[in-house]
């Protein structure tokens, strides 16, 4: 009975682990702005700042309620989390397809629907949110006691990643030949709504308790051999009744857990943690007493956590890091058309150009997000490295992007671009939430996560808006020069964003500055710790 229904358990939780993986799937296409951010100028006469302040304004509505979304999915359970994904996905789509189908195209009147177009696009991307925080949320729940949490929250995040690169060579085979993108947009409105609501028929979140219960009988099974069988030939491991564990063993076994991880960590020297341990004096295979009320002095998390220096430095480093990357990710469709002014390629070409610079980053940030995903649990468990330094790195490689298109020469260079930017960026948002859920805990995942990735909205916005100002300053300055003429035959190049991504890259080296303070905190407050 037993047997069947640990089966049945497995089978329930392979499921859910699917249905997060389909909505993370469907739910990052906000990256798909790029696409058609360019028809926004070319169909509605907005110039690019206008542009530009539509995907910021959509991603700070994207990372604003990150919040929120991880407080509900804890809350009312990821299901009707999800559920909300699809609803405001679908409006956002229909209504941006809307849109670009009936607005008339006088760029005297394109002023007029910037707040539109921008609330329109802030939907997709809190619907994308949404789906983005009930499968993190959800996964780091379920696999809080896995020694594998980081590639389990790796795939997920891949697939996120990999959302652009589907959606932009779907656009690429059935949606370029059209004069916009009405069409595609209805097709992201029905795609998103359908697959969300299929995921939220599986996603759930485990019990905590029977999570304990099953990781402790699997660490008592590996443990029997090594700690012999009694004289009668028989070893038996009983984790509460036949009908099942009860609340306070299961609490007791979950504490048990706890105090083995902590009294097993070492510290900066390497010694371990725990006298107790080092003395040989504490069995951990027996069961404590159950866990303790929290007491009224102890502070909330959210107190804690925004106390914490490492949490600073790490909302800090996102938002000077993810900052140059999304200027990069929203923009390289115009940069596409700048660059291509000079070649023979025609229109239907150059879109189809922009569709593989924007699947190309989005394959290499899947590949980074999952290939890094498992190599940070190798790098943590069997080299025992931080998984920060691995975060440094990515700062690194980004540095050399954002100086990559500050001397942007050929069109061909775009590729190469694009690949920089789709790996550092899929490093870091892999790396990220696994520390966020390995230093304040998985269960604390939703909030703590939320709040930090306020810095990726921030550091967007910021550098969304640089590139729109260099963009337009670039563009006067060209049609200055040629004096009298036709706006439709002013066209930018490489010296319209060169100057934007000067000042991404003096922002992408404050980013590394903080990854690296979120490397070097545990020894800076350790120190701290002993002094006193």
């Amino acid at each position: 009975m037993d047997t069947e229904m640990e089966s049945h358990e497995q089978f329930s939780s392979t499921l859910s682990y699917v249905a997060t993986c389909v909505s993370m799937l469907c739910g990052g296409t906000t990256s798909l702005f790029a696409t058609y951010g360019s028809s926004f100028g070319e169909v509605l006469g907005f110039t690019q700042y206008e542009t530009n302040m539509v995907a910021s304004l959509g991603d700070y509505a994207h990372y604003m309620s990150a919040p929120l979304f991880g407080y509900l999915t804890l809350r009312i359970g990821p299901r009707r989390v999800t559920q909300a994904a699809g609803v405001l996905m679908l409006v956002g789509y229909m209504g941006l397809s809307y849109a670009f189908d009936r607005l008339p195209v006088q760029r005297s009147q394109a002023s007029h629907y910037v707040a539109t177009m921008s609330l329109l696009f802030a939907l997709v991307g809190v619907g994308s949110k949404a789906a983005y925080m009930a499968a993190m949320a959800t996964t780091a729940s379920n696999f809080r006691h896995s020694r594998f949490a980081g590639i389990a929250l790796g795939v997920p995040l891949s697939l996120y990643g990999l959302s652009t690169f589907v959606f932009s060579s779907i656009k690429a085979h059935w949606f370029e030949r059209d004069a916009g993108p009405a069409r595609y947009l209805l097709c992201m409105a029905v795609v998103s709504f359908v697959a969300h609501v299929l995921a939220s028929g599986f996603v759930k979140l485990r019990d905590s308790a029977q999570l304990a219960v099953v990781g402790a009988k699997r660490r008592r099974a590996q443990s029997m051999p090594r700690a012999g069988v009694k004289a009668g030939g028989n070893a038996e491991v009983k984790i509460g009744n036949d009908a099942g564990v009860d609340q306070s063993s299961a609490e007791a076994i979950e504490l048990t857990e706890t105090r083995r991880r902590r009294m097993t960590t070492s510290d900066p020297d390497g010694e371990t943690s725990s006298p107790e341990l080092r003395r040989g004096s504490l069995d951990l295979a027996q069961p404590t007493p159950a866990r303790p009320e929290p007491t009224a002095a102890e502070p909330p998390i959210f107190h804690r956590f925004s106390r914490d220096p490492t949490a600073w430095a790490l909302l800090l480093g996102l938002i000077c890091f993810s900052g140059p990357g999304l200027a990069f990710v929203n923009n390289c469709g115009t940069m596409v058309r700048a660059m291509a002014h000079s070649t023979t390629m025609s229109e239907e070409q150059i879109g189809q150009y922009k569709d593989r610079i924007v699947a190309t980053q989005s394959f290499f940030s899947f590949a980074a997000r999952l290939s890094v995903g498992y190599f940070s649990d190798v790098w943590r468990t069997r080299l025992r490295l931080p998984r920060a330094g691995l975060l440094v790195l990515a700062a690194l490689l980004m540095i050399y992007a954002q100086q990559m298109a500050a001397q942007l020469a050929r069109l061909d260079d775009l590729r190469m671009l694009a690949v920089l930017i789709g790996v550092a960026m899929g490093s870091a948002f892999t790396l990220a939430p696994t520390i966020t859920a390995e230093t304040w805990g998985a269960h604390n995942f939703g909030i703590c996560w939320g709040v930090i990735t306020l810095g990726p909205a921030i550091g967007g916005h910021v550098c969304n808006l640089v590139f729109g100002f260099s963009w337009d300053e670039g563009l006067a300055r060209i049609a200055a020069r040629m004096g009298p003429v036709d706006s439709d035959r002013v066209h930018c190049d490489s010296a319209c964003f060169a100057p934007a991504f000067v000042t991404t890259t003096k922002i992408a080296y404050a980013g590394l500055a903080f990854f690296a303070a979120v490397l070097l905190m545990p020894r800076i407050l350790y120190l701290l710790g002993r002094k006193k």
